[in-house]
Protein backbone atom coordinates (compact mmCIF):
# COMPACT_ATOMS: atom_id res chain seq x y z
CA UNK A 1 0.00 0.00 0.00
CA UNK A 2 2.55 2.43 1.06
CA UNK A 3 4.78 2.26 -3.06
CA UNK A 4 0.83 2.80 -3.83
CA UNK A 5 0.69 6.51 -1.80
CA UNK A 6 4.28 6.67 -2.79
CA UNK A 7 3.57 6.64 -6.84
CA UNK A 8 0.18 8.37 -6.45
CA UNK A 9 2.00 11.18 -4.76
CA UNK A 10 4.59 11.65 -7.60
CA UNK A 11 2.16 11.59 -10.03
CA UNK A 12 0.37 14.35 -8.26
CA UNK A 13 3.37 16.60 -8.34
CA UNK A 14 3.94 15.71 -11.87
CA UNK A 15 0.31 16.79 -12.61
CA UNK A 16 1.15 19.76 -10.96
CA UNK A 17 4.25 20.77 -12.80
CA UNK A 18 2.87 20.38 -16.17
CA UNK A 19 -0.29 21.99 -15.22
CA UNK A 20 2.28 24.92 -14.64
CA UNK A 21 4.24 24.44 -17.52
CA UNK A 22 1.43 24.50 -19.59
CA UNK A 23 -0.39 27.38 -18.45
CA UNK A 24 2.63 29.53 -17.71
CA UNK A 25 5.35 28.29 -20.48
CA UNK A 26 5.94 31.77 -21.37
CA UNK A 27 7.20 34.13 -18.51
CA UNK A 28 7.16 32.13 -15.12
CA UNK A 29 5.77 34.47 -12.16
CA UNK A 30 6.90 37.73 -11.87
CA UNK A 31 7.73 39.29 -8.52
CA UNK A 32 7.52 43.21 -8.15
CA UNK A 33 7.76 43.97 -11.47
CA UNK A 34 11.46 43.34 -11.88
CA UNK A 35 11.96 39.82 -10.87
CA UNK A 36 10.57 36.73 -12.35
CA UNK A 37 10.21 32.45 -11.39
CA UNK A 38 10.72 30.66 -14.95
CA UNK A 39 9.12 26.92 -15.28
CA UNK A 40 10.02 24.49 -18.09
CA UNK A 41 7.50 24.81 -20.74
CA UNK A 42 6.84 21.77 -23.02
CA UNK A 43 7.92 23.48 -25.99
CA UNK A 44 11.47 23.89 -24.09
CA UNK A 45 11.32 19.90 -23.61
CA UNK A 46 11.49 19.50 -27.46
CA UNK A 47 13.49 22.34 -28.29
CA UNK A 48 16.65 21.26 -30.38
CA UNK A 49 19.28 22.50 -28.26
CA UNK A 50 22.27 21.43 -30.65
CA UNK A 51 24.91 24.45 -30.57
CA UNK A 52 25.98 25.03 -34.09
CA UNK A 53 28.64 23.61 -35.99
CA UNK A 54 31.54 25.04 -37.01
CA UNK A 55 30.28 25.20 -40.60
CA UNK A 56 27.12 27.36 -39.86
CA UNK A 57 29.60 30.02 -38.80
CA UNK A 58 32.06 29.01 -42.06
CA UNK A 59 29.34 30.04 -44.45
CA UNK A 60 28.91 33.03 -43.35
CA UNK A 61 32.61 33.96 -43.36
CA UNK A 62 32.42 32.72 -46.98
CA UNK A 63 29.51 34.80 -47.83
CA UNK A 64 31.53 38.02 -46.23
CA UNK A 65 34.00 40.16 -47.24
CA UNK A 66 34.64 42.38 -43.67
CA UNK A 67 37.72 43.48 -42.54
CA UNK A 68 38.69 44.33 -39.16
CA UNK A 69 39.22 48.40 -40.67
CA UNK A 70 36.31 49.74 -42.00
CA UNK A 71 37.89 51.62 -44.83
CA UNK A 72 40.84 49.04 -45.71
CA UNK A 73 42.26 48.97 -49.12
CA UNK A 74 41.75 45.85 -51.12
CA UNK A 75 44.26 42.70 -50.73
CA UNK A 76 45.15 40.04 -53.42
CA UNK A 77 45.33 36.98 -52.93
CA UNK A 78 48.61 36.81 -52.23
CA UNK A 79 48.69 39.65 -49.53
CA UNK A 80 45.48 37.46 -47.78
CA UNK A 81 47.43 34.83 -47.58
CA UNK A 82 50.25 36.82 -45.92
CA UNK A 83 47.69 38.23 -43.51
CA UNK A 84 46.40 34.77 -42.75
CA UNK A 85 50.07 33.76 -41.91
CA UNK A 86 49.59 37.21 -39.81
CA UNK A 87 46.36 36.26 -37.81
CA UNK A 88 48.11 32.62 -37.00
CA UNK A 89 50.80 34.57 -34.71
CA UNK A 90 47.69 37.17 -33.41
CA UNK A 91 49.06 40.10 -35.40
CA UNK A 92 45.48 40.32 -37.20
CA UNK A 93 42.32 39.24 -37.78
CA UNK A 94 41.15 39.24 -41.13
CA UNK A 95 38.83 36.41 -43.04
CA UNK A 96 38.17 35.76 -47.03
CA UNK A 97 36.24 37.57 -49.55
CA UNK A 98 35.66 39.61 -52.30
CA UNK A 99 32.71 41.50 -54.59
CA UNK A 100 32.21 42.90 -57.40
CA UNK A 101 32.22 46.71 -56.99
CA UNK A 102 30.94 49.22 -59.18
CA UNK A 103 32.79 51.95 -57.21
CA UNK A 104 36.07 53.50 -58.19
CA UNK A 105 37.25 54.53 -55.18
CA UNK A 106 40.24 52.01 -54.00
CA UNK A 107 41.15 53.15 -50.40
CA UNK A 108 44.25 55.16 -49.31
CA UNK A 109 46.73 53.73 -51.93
CA UNK A 110 45.79 55.47 -55.30
CA UNK A 111 49.13 55.17 -57.24
CA UNK A 112 50.31 58.21 -58.68
CA UNK A 113 46.93 60.14 -57.27
CA UNK A 114 47.89 62.00 -54.10
CA UNK A 115 45.85 62.09 -51.04
CA UNK A 116 44.86 65.38 -50.89
CA UNK A 117 43.73 65.04 -54.78
CA UNK A 118 41.77 62.10 -53.84
CA UNK A 119 40.14 63.20 -50.78
CA UNK A 120 39.47 66.31 -53.01
CA UNK A 121 37.38 64.38 -55.66
CA UNK A 122 35.53 61.88 -53.59
CA UNK A 123 34.40 64.69 -51.08
CA UNK A 124 33.16 67.33 -53.90
CA UNK A 125 29.43 66.90 -54.82
CA UNK A 126 30.32 67.55 -58.75
CA UNK A 127 32.44 64.34 -58.78
CA UNK A 128 29.31 62.41 -58.25
CA UNK A 129 29.36 62.39 -54.35
CA UNK A 130 26.18 62.38 -53.63
CA UNK A 131 24.94 59.73 -56.63
CA UNK A 132 24.87 56.14 -55.62
CA UNK A 133 27.39 53.89 -57.14
CA UNK A 134 25.38 51.04 -57.52
CA UNK A 135 22.51 50.34 -59.63
CA UNK A 136 19.05 51.27 -57.57
CA UNK A 137 18.11 47.60 -55.23
CA UNK A 138 21.83 46.55 -55.70
CA UNK A 139 22.40 44.79 -52.51
CA UNK A 140 26.31 45.97 -51.71
CA UNK A 141 28.73 43.91 -49.53
CA UNK A 142 30.86 44.60 -46.83
CA UNK A 143 35.03 43.52 -46.97
CA UNK A 144 36.26 41.60 -43.88
CA UNK A 145 36.21 43.71 -40.26
CA UNK A 146 36.44 47.40 -41.00
CA UNK A 147 33.03 48.67 -41.71
CA UNK A 148 34.62 51.32 -44.17
CA UNK A 149 36.78 48.74 -46.29
CA UNK A 150 36.82 48.54 -50.15
CA UNK A 151 36.61 45.35 -52.46
CA UNK A 152 38.19 44.51 -55.59
CA UNK A 153 36.15 42.47 -58.31
CA UNK A 154 37.88 39.50 -57.91
CA UNK A 155 36.90 37.24 -55.68
CA UNK A 156 39.74 36.79 -52.88
CA UNK A 157 40.83 33.79 -51.64
CA UNK A 158 43.37 32.26 -49.26
CA UNK A 159 45.62 29.96 -48.26
CA UNK A 160 45.83 27.54 -45.42
CA UNK A 161 49.38 26.84 -44.02
CA UNK A 162 50.82 23.35 -43.38
CA UNK A 163 50.75 22.86 -39.94
CA UNK A 164 53.56 20.44 -40.15
CA UNK A 165 56.08 23.17 -41.98
CA UNK A 166 57.32 25.42 -41.11
CA UNK A 167 55.44 28.01 -43.12
CA UNK A 168 58.20 28.14 -45.87
CA UNK A 169 56.53 28.24 -49.38
CA UNK A 170 56.46 24.88 -50.86
CA UNK A 171 54.88 22.62 -53.47
CA UNK A 172 52.79 20.78 -50.23
CA UNK A 173 51.48 24.60 -49.61
CA UNK A 174 50.89 25.41 -52.96
CA UNK A 175 48.67 22.16 -53.33
CA UNK A 176 47.00 23.44 -50.30
CA UNK A 177 46.45 27.28 -51.68
CA UNK A 178 44.96 26.25 -54.64
CA UNK A 179 42.49 24.03 -52.87
CA UNK A 180 41.50 26.63 -50.32
CA UNK A 181 40.97 28.86 -53.27
CA UNK A 182 38.61 26.60 -54.80
CA UNK A 183 36.50 26.19 -51.54
CA UNK A 184 35.76 30.23 -50.65
CA UNK A 185 32.66 31.64 -52.37
CA UNK A 186 33.17 34.74 -53.54
CA UNK A 187 30.39 37.61 -51.45
CA UNK A 188 28.05 38.64 -54.48
CA UNK A 189 24.11 39.52 -54.99
CA UNK A 190 22.60 36.06 -55.25
CA UNK A 191 24.95 34.78 -52.28
CA UNK A 192 24.29 37.37 -50.15
CA UNK A 193 21.10 37.41 -50.61
CA UNK A 194 20.19 33.30 -50.35
CA UNK A 195 21.91 34.20 -46.76
CA UNK A 196 19.83 37.09 -45.56
CA UNK A 197 18.21 37.08 -42.86
CA UNK A 198 14.88 39.10 -42.97
CA UNK A 199 13.75 41.97 -41.07
CA UNK A 200 9.87 41.22 -39.60
CA UNK A 201 6.90 43.29 -39.55
CA UNK A 202 3.65 44.21 -38.21
CA UNK A 203 0.66 43.86 -39.97
CA UNK A 204 1.76 47.10 -42.19
CA UNK A 205 3.98 44.94 -43.73
CA UNK A 206 7.20 46.54 -45.49
CA UNK A 207 4.89 49.56 -46.22
CA UNK A 208 6.48 51.04 -43.29
CA UNK A 209 9.93 51.42 -44.38
CA UNK A 210 8.89 53.45 -47.28
CA UNK A 211 9.05 56.88 -46.01
CA UNK A 212 13.42 56.19 -45.29
CA UNK A 213 13.80 54.56 -49.00
CA UNK A 214 11.40 57.54 -50.65
CA UNK A 215 14.54 59.95 -48.86
CA UNK A 216 17.13 57.87 -50.53
CA UNK A 217 15.17 58.09 -53.61
CA UNK A 218 14.33 61.47 -53.54
CA UNK A 219 18.28 62.33 -52.25
CA UNK A 220 19.55 60.05 -55.18
CA UNK A 221 17.96 62.52 -57.88
CA UNK A 222 18.80 65.84 -56.00
CA UNK A 223 15.53 66.57 -54.37
CA UNK A 224 16.46 67.03 -51.01
CA UNK A 225 19.99 67.49 -50.10
CA UNK A 226 20.29 65.13 -47.11
CA UNK A 227 18.82 62.48 -44.59
CA UNK A 228 19.74 61.07 -41.52
CA UNK A 229 19.98 57.71 -39.24
CA UNK A 230 19.91 57.76 -35.25
CA UNK A 231 21.02 54.44 -34.03
CA UNK A 232 20.99 54.06 -30.34
CA UNK A 233 21.74 51.16 -28.36
CA UNK A 234 24.08 49.23 -25.41
CA UNK A 235 27.09 48.47 -25.37
CA UNK A 236 27.81 46.13 -28.64
CA UNK A 237 27.39 49.55 -30.79
CA UNK A 238 29.98 51.38 -28.00
CA UNK A 239 32.51 53.40 -29.95
CA UNK A 240 31.18 53.37 -33.05
CA UNK A 241 30.99 49.23 -33.43
CA UNK A 242 28.17 48.51 -36.08
CA UNK A 243 27.45 51.43 -37.05
CA UNK A 244 30.41 52.64 -38.83
CA UNK A 245 30.15 49.90 -41.44
CA UNK A 246 26.48 50.70 -41.86
CA UNK A 247 27.34 54.00 -42.14
CA UNK A 248 29.87 53.55 -44.31
CA UNK A 249 27.89 51.08 -46.57
CA UNK A 250 25.23 53.74 -47.19
CA UNK A 251 27.32 56.83 -47.69
CA UNK A 252 29.25 54.99 -50.17
CA UNK A 253 25.98 54.53 -52.23
CA UNK A 254 24.18 57.17 -51.69
CA UNK A 255 26.61 59.92 -50.57
CA UNK A 256 27.68 61.60 -47.78
CA UNK A 257 30.59 61.42 -45.08
CA UNK A 258 31.18 62.43 -41.77
CA UNK A 259 31.02 60.92 -38.52
CA UNK A 260 27.88 62.37 -37.44
CA UNK A 261 26.91 63.07 -34.20
CA UNK A 262 29.79 62.88 -31.37
CA UNK A 263 29.57 63.92 -27.46
CA UNK A 264 31.99 66.80 -27.40
CA UNK A 265 33.93 65.22 -24.22
CA UNK A 266 33.85 61.30 -25.81
CA UNK A 267 32.27 58.39 -23.80
CA UNK A 268 34.84 56.23 -25.40
CA UNK A 269 38.34 56.28 -26.85
CA UNK A 270 39.47 54.97 -29.93
CA UNK A 271 37.69 57.40 -32.74
CA UNK A 272 39.16 56.15 -36.32
CA UNK A 273 37.53 59.49 -37.59
CA UNK A 274 39.54 62.07 -35.47
CA UNK A 275 41.50 62.46 -33.00
CA UNK A 276 40.72 65.03 -29.76
CA UNK A 277 42.38 67.06 -27.18
CA UNK A 278 40.40 69.79 -24.81
CA UNK A 279 41.26 72.57 -23.06
CA UNK A 280 39.89 74.00 -19.88
CA UNK A 281 37.54 71.84 -16.92
CA UNK A 282 35.25 69.99 -18.86
CA UNK A 283 32.60 67.37 -17.06
CA UNK A 284 30.77 65.08 -18.38
CA UNK A 285 27.16 63.50 -17.61
CA UNK A 286 24.76 60.96 -18.57
CA UNK A 287 21.73 59.56 -17.81
CA UNK A 288 22.03 56.27 -18.23
CA UNK A 289 24.23 53.84 -16.00
CA UNK A 290 25.88 55.79 -13.11
CA UNK A 291 23.65 59.28 -13.16
CA UNK A 292 25.15 61.99 -11.43
CA UNK A 293 22.19 62.89 -8.50
CA UNK A 294 23.22 66.12 -7.67
CA UNK A 295 22.19 67.37 -11.57
CA UNK A 296 18.64 67.98 -10.97
CA UNK A 297 17.14 68.45 -13.87
CA UNK A 298 16.50 65.91 -16.61
CA UNK A 299 17.61 67.35 -19.81
CA UNK A 300 20.05 65.87 -21.51
CA UNK A 301 19.18 65.63 -24.88
CA UNK A 302 18.99 62.43 -26.98
CA UNK A 303 22.30 61.28 -26.59
CA UNK A 304 21.16 61.07 -23.11
CA UNK A 305 24.15 63.03 -22.54
CA UNK A 306 26.06 66.54 -22.44
CA UNK A 307 29.42 67.84 -21.52
CA UNK A 308 29.78 70.96 -18.99
CA UNK A 309 31.62 73.87 -20.69
CA UNK A 310 33.08 76.24 -18.73
CA UNK A 311 33.07 80.02 -18.32
CA UNK A 312 36.24 81.48 -19.80
CA UNK A 313 38.88 82.87 -17.22
CA UNK A 314 40.10 86.24 -18.83
CA UNK A 315 41.30 85.74 -22.39
CA UNK A 316 41.43 81.35 -22.04
CA UNK A 317 38.67 80.11 -23.43
CA UNK A 318 37.61 76.50 -23.20
CA UNK A 319 38.89 74.36 -26.50
CA UNK A 320 38.00 71.23 -28.55
CA UNK A 321 40.59 70.14 -31.08
CA UNK A 322 39.94 67.94 -33.63
CA UNK A 323 42.34 66.42 -35.69
CA UNK A 324 40.69 64.41 -38.68
CA UNK A 325 41.97 61.22 -40.46
CA UNK A 326 41.16 62.23 -44.18
CA UNK A 327 41.89 58.78 -45.67
CA UNK A 328 38.40 58.00 -43.93
CA UNK A 329 35.31 58.51 -45.17
CA UNK A 330 33.89 59.09 -41.78
CA UNK A 331 37.13 61.77 -41.28
CA UNK A 332 35.93 64.04 -43.80
CA UNK A 333 33.21 66.58 -43.41
CA UNK A 334 32.42 70.24 -44.44
CA UNK A 335 29.64 71.18 -41.87
CA UNK A 336 29.35 71.30 -38.22
CA UNK A 337 26.76 71.47 -35.99
CA UNK A 338 27.37 72.25 -32.12
CA UNK A 339 23.94 71.47 -30.19
CA UNK A 340 24.44 73.26 -27.25
CA UNK A 341 22.72 75.60 -24.00
CA UNK A 342 24.31 78.64 -22.57
CA UNK A 343 23.46 79.86 -19.49
CA UNK A 344 23.22 83.48 -20.46
CA UNK A 345 22.54 85.26 -23.40
CA UNK A 346 25.83 86.36 -25.83
CA UNK A 347 27.33 83.44 -26.18
CA UNK A 348 30.02 83.40 -29.01
CA UNK A 349 31.78 80.53 -30.48
CA UNK A 350 35.00 80.47 -32.57
CA UNK A 351 35.92 78.16 -35.23
CA UNK A 352 39.66 78.05 -36.68
CA UNK A 353 39.75 75.50 -39.05
CA UNK A 354 43.59 74.83 -40.89
CA UNK A 355 45.41 76.89 -38.56
CA UNK A 356 44.43 79.78 -40.88
CA UNK A 357 40.75 80.36 -41.75
CA UNK A 358 38.59 81.84 -38.42
CA UNK A 359 35.04 82.34 -38.57
CA UNK A 360 32.66 83.14 -35.32
CA UNK A 361 29.36 82.92 -34.54
CA UNK A 362 28.34 85.39 -32.46
CA UNK A 363 25.64 86.66 -29.62
CA UNK A 364 24.05 83.02 -29.12
CA UNK A 365 20.65 83.10 -27.47
CA UNK A 366 20.76 82.35 -23.63
CA UNK A 367 18.70 78.82 -23.64
CA UNK A 368 18.93 76.08 -26.37
CA UNK A 369 20.49 76.48 -29.46
CA UNK A 370 22.90 75.24 -32.34
CA UNK A 371 25.78 76.42 -33.99
CA UNK A 372 26.08 75.59 -37.53
CA UNK A 373 28.96 76.26 -39.29
CA UNK A 374 29.83 75.30 -43.01
CA UNK A 375 33.11 75.38 -44.68
CA UNK A 376 33.85 74.91 -48.11
CA UNK A 377 37.07 73.12 -48.77
CA UNK A 378 38.66 70.36 -46.76
CA UNK A 379 39.04 70.33 -42.60
CA UNK A 380 41.94 68.66 -41.60
CA UNK A 381 42.73 70.45 -38.07
CA UNK A 382 39.86 72.22 -36.30
CA UNK A 383 39.21 74.53 -32.59
CA UNK A 384 36.10 75.32 -31.23
CA UNK A 385 36.88 77.99 -28.56
CA UNK A 386 33.83 78.83 -27.03
CA UNK A 387 32.92 81.94 -24.70
CA UNK A 388 29.59 80.98 -22.33
CA UNK A 389 29.70 84.01 -20.24
CA UNK A 390 28.09 81.79 -17.66
CA UNK A 391 29.01 78.38 -19.11
CA UNK A 392 26.90 75.89 -20.20
CA UNK A 393 26.25 72.36 -21.78
CA UNK A 394 26.60 71.09 -25.03
CA UNK A 395 24.60 68.22 -25.72
CA UNK A 396 26.52 66.97 -29.08
CA UNK A 397 28.60 68.22 -32.31
CA UNK A 398 27.50 66.94 -35.86
CA UNK A 399 30.34 66.49 -37.75
CA UNK A 400 28.88 65.89 -41.49
CA UNK A 401 28.64 66.65 -45.25
CA UNK A 402 25.91 69.18 -46.26
CA UNK A 403 24.87 66.56 -48.65
CA UNK A 404 24.08 62.87 -48.74
CA UNK A 405 23.31 61.02 -45.59
CA UNK A 406 24.27 60.91 -41.96
CA UNK A 407 24.53 57.89 -39.80
CA UNK A 408 24.77 58.84 -35.71
CA UNK A 409 25.93 55.93 -33.48
CA UNK A 410 24.54 57.03 -29.98
CA UNK A 411 26.00 53.97 -27.75
CA UNK A 412 24.60 54.03 -24.52
CA UNK A 413 26.76 51.62 -22.28
CA UNK A 414 24.39 49.23 -19.51
CA UNK A 415 20.97 50.89 -21.15
CA UNK A 416 18.09 48.70 -21.43
CA UNK A 417 16.59 51.33 -23.89
CA UNK A 418 13.78 52.65 -21.04
CA UNK A 419 15.12 56.42 -20.45
CA UNK A 420 13.82 57.86 -23.45
CA UNK A 421 10.53 59.08 -22.21
CA UNK A 422 12.12 59.90 -19.09
CA UNK A 423 13.96 62.96 -20.04
CA UNK A 424 12.71 66.29 -21.07
CA UNK A 425 10.28 65.96 -23.67
CA UNK A 426 10.01 69.24 -25.36
CA UNK A 427 13.64 68.96 -25.34
CA UNK A 428 14.70 66.06 -27.09
CA UNK A 429 11.16 67.35 -29.46
CA UNK A 430 13.70 69.89 -30.37
CA UNK A 431 16.81 68.55 -31.46
CA UNK A 432 14.71 65.65 -33.09
CA UNK A 433 13.23 68.26 -35.58
CA UNK A 434 16.98 69.63 -35.52
CA UNK A 435 18.66 66.42 -36.29
CA UNK A 436 15.18 65.20 -39.40
CA UNK A 437 15.61 61.60 -39.05
CA UNK A 438 13.67 59.62 -41.58
CA UNK A 439 15.22 55.99 -40.00
CA UNK A 440 15.41 55.17 -36.36
CA UNK A 441 17.59 52.03 -34.89
CA UNK A 442 17.18 50.86 -31.64
CA UNK A 443 19.51 47.79 -30.33
CA UNK A 444 18.68 47.15 -26.95
CA UNK A 445 17.96 44.06 -24.27
CA UNK A 446 21.02 42.46 -23.96
CA UNK A 447 21.25 44.03 -20.32
CA UNK A 448 18.35 43.03 -18.80
CA UNK A 449 18.39 39.29 -19.77
CA UNK A 450 19.87 38.15 -16.72
CA UNK A 451 17.47 40.73 -14.94
CA UNK A 452 14.86 41.51 -15.83
CA UNK A 453 10.69 39.87 -15.89
CA UNK A 454 10.20 39.98 -19.68
CA UNK A 455 6.48 40.76 -19.63
CA UNK A 456 7.06 44.00 -17.56
CA UNK A 457 10.18 44.81 -20.14
CA UNK A 458 7.94 44.53 -22.78
CA UNK A 459 5.23 46.64 -21.13
CA UNK A 460 8.08 49.13 -20.52
CA UNK A 461 9.77 48.96 -24.15
CA UNK A 462 6.07 49.58 -25.57
CA UNK A 463 6.09 53.01 -23.37
CA UNK A 464 9.40 53.80 -25.21
CA UNK A 465 7.85 52.83 -28.67
CA UNK A 466 4.88 55.09 -28.44
CA UNK A 467 7.49 58.05 -26.96
CA UNK A 468 9.51 57.75 -30.90
CA UNK A 469 5.88 57.69 -32.25
CA UNK A 470 4.84 61.08 -30.70
CA UNK A 471 8.05 63.13 -31.29
CA UNK A 472 8.85 61.77 -34.35
CA UNK A 473 5.81 61.24 -36.29
CA UNK A 474 6.01 58.98 -39.21
CA UNK A 475 9.45 57.81 -38.91
CA UNK A 476 9.56 54.07 -39.39
CA UNK A 477 12.04 52.42 -35.81
CA UNK A 478 13.53 48.89 -36.78
CA UNK A 479 14.56 47.32 -33.30
CA UNK A 480 17.63 45.12 -33.07
CA UNK A 481 17.28 42.25 -30.87
CA UNK A 482 20.10 41.07 -28.62
CA UNK A 483 22.84 38.69 -29.53
CA UNK A 484 23.09 35.92 -28.34
CA UNK A 485 24.65 35.68 -24.53
CA UNK A 486 25.86 32.66 -23.00
CA UNK A 487 26.83 31.51 -19.27
CA UNK A 488 28.78 28.74 -17.69
CA UNK A 489 26.77 25.75 -16.72
CA UNK A 490 28.37 23.48 -14.99
CA UNK A 491 31.66 23.98 -17.55
CA UNK A 492 29.65 24.53 -20.42
CA UNK A 493 28.83 27.68 -22.00
CA UNK A 494 25.22 27.97 -23.10
CA UNK A 495 22.74 30.97 -24.06
CA UNK A 496 21.11 32.87 -20.83
CA UNK A 497 17.86 30.90 -20.06
CA UNK A 498 15.75 34.15 -20.10
CA UNK A 499 17.22 36.16 -23.57
CA UNK A 500 14.77 34.31 -26.05
CA UNK A 501 11.87 35.47 -23.63
CA UNK A 502 13.78 39.41 -23.31
CA UNK A 503 13.74 39.10 -27.46
CA UNK A 504 10.19 37.62 -27.86
CA UNK A 505 9.33 40.24 -25.33
CA UNK A 506 10.76 43.05 -27.53
CA UNK A 507 9.62 41.75 -30.89
CA UNK A 508 6.05 41.55 -29.87
CA UNK A 509 6.55 45.27 -28.35
CA UNK A 510 7.51 46.28 -31.55
CA UNK A 511 5.16 44.52 -34.26
CA UNK A 512 2.06 45.55 -31.83
CA UNK A 513 3.44 49.22 -32.18
CA UNK A 514 4.08 48.99 -36.01
CA UNK A 515 7.17 49.05 -36.68
CA UNK A 516 9.45 46.34 -37.49
CA UNK A 517 12.09 44.14 -36.12
CA UNK A 518 15.49 42.37 -37.00
CA UNK A 519 16.31 39.42 -35.22
CA UNK A 520 20.15 39.40 -34.46
CA UNK A 521 19.58 36.11 -31.97
CA UNK A 522 18.25 33.77 -34.90
CA UNK A 523 20.38 35.74 -37.37
CA UNK A 524 23.19 34.56 -35.91
CA UNK A 525 22.24 31.25 -35.48
CA UNK A 526 20.00 31.31 -32.39
CA UNK A 527 20.51 29.46 -29.40
CA UNK A 528 24.34 28.55 -28.55
CA UNK A 529 25.52 30.25 -31.38
CA UNK A 530 27.80 32.80 -29.30
CA UNK A 531 30.38 30.03 -28.48
CA UNK A 532 30.40 29.24 -32.38
CA UNK A 533 31.74 32.97 -32.74
CA UNK A 534 33.71 33.00 -30.13
CA UNK A 535 35.90 29.48 -31.33
CA UNK A 536 35.42 30.99 -34.61
CA UNK A 537 39.12 31.05 -36.75
CA UNK A 538 39.53 33.80 -36.95
CA UNK A 539 37.95 34.57 -33.23
CA UNK A 540 34.56 36.57 -34.00
CA UNK A 541 33.52 37.41 -30.28
CA UNK A 542 35.35 37.82 -27.00
CA UNK A 543 35.81 35.32 -24.21
CA UNK A 544 33.03 37.21 -22.30
CA UNK A 545 30.41 35.30 -24.66
CA UNK A 546 28.55 38.51 -24.98
CA UNK A 547 30.02 40.99 -26.99
CA UNK A 548 31.76 40.81 -30.46
CA UNK A 549 34.74 41.58 -31.40
CA UNK A 550 35.79 43.80 -34.53
CA UNK A 551 35.53 41.06 -36.99
CA UNK A 552 32.29 39.98 -35.65
CA UNK A 553 30.65 42.96 -35.00
CA UNK A 554 31.14 44.15 -38.86
CA UNK A 555 30.09 40.53 -39.98
CA UNK A 556 26.65 41.02 -38.15
CA UNK A 557 26.70 44.86 -38.78
CA UNK A 558 26.67 43.46 -42.69
CA UNK A 559 23.86 40.72 -42.07
CA UNK A 560 21.60 43.81 -41.45
CA UNK A 561 22.67 46.02 -43.25
CA UNK A 562 22.21 43.64 -46.70
CA UNK A 563 18.67 42.42 -45.00
CA UNK A 564 17.82 46.25 -44.79
CA UNK A 565 18.99 46.89 -48.28
CA UNK A 566 17.32 43.66 -49.89
CA UNK A 567 13.93 46.08 -48.23
CA UNK A 568 15.05 48.59 -50.54
CA UNK A 569 15.78 46.66 -53.29
CA UNK A 570 11.80 45.30 -53.29
CA UNK A 571 10.72 49.16 -52.70
CA UNK A 572 12.80 49.98 -55.98
CA UNK A 573 11.37 47.69 -58.09
CA UNK A 574 7.85 47.71 -57.43
CA UNK A 575 8.07 51.85 -57.64
CA UNK A 576 9.07 50.51 -60.91
CA UNK A 577 6.68 52.02 -64.03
Amino acid sequence: MKPFRIFIFFVAVIGLLSTIAYFMPEHGIGINGSLRVNFLSFSDLFRDRSTPNAENVERLLAGSTVTEDPESDPVSPEEMYHIRMQTRSGSSNMIPGGREDSGNYSGSNMGAISEEERVREEHDPSQGETSPQGSAGEIPSATESDPESERSSEPVTYREPDRGSDNNMGHREEELFNQASSKIRSANMDSLQRSVYPIHYSEKGAAMLAPFFESLEEMKYGNILRTRILHFGDSQIENDRMTALIRYRLQKNFGGTGSGLVQAIPLYSGSMAYQQEQEGTWLRYTYFRNRDTTILHNTYGVMAAFASVPAPVGDSWPMLHYSFNLARRSGRCDRIKVFMHSYREGADLVFNVNDTITDTIRNLPAGYSVADYRHVGIIKDLRIRFNLPEGGRIYGISFESYTGLQVDNIAMRGSSGLIFSRMDRHHQETMMQELSPSLILLQFGGNVVPYMNARYYRREFEKELAFFKEICPGIPVIVIGPADMSVREKGEFKTYPGLEKIRDALKNATLESGFAFWDLYEAMGGYNSMPSFVHAEPPLASTDYVHFNGLGINLVAEMFYNALMKEYQRFSQSSLP
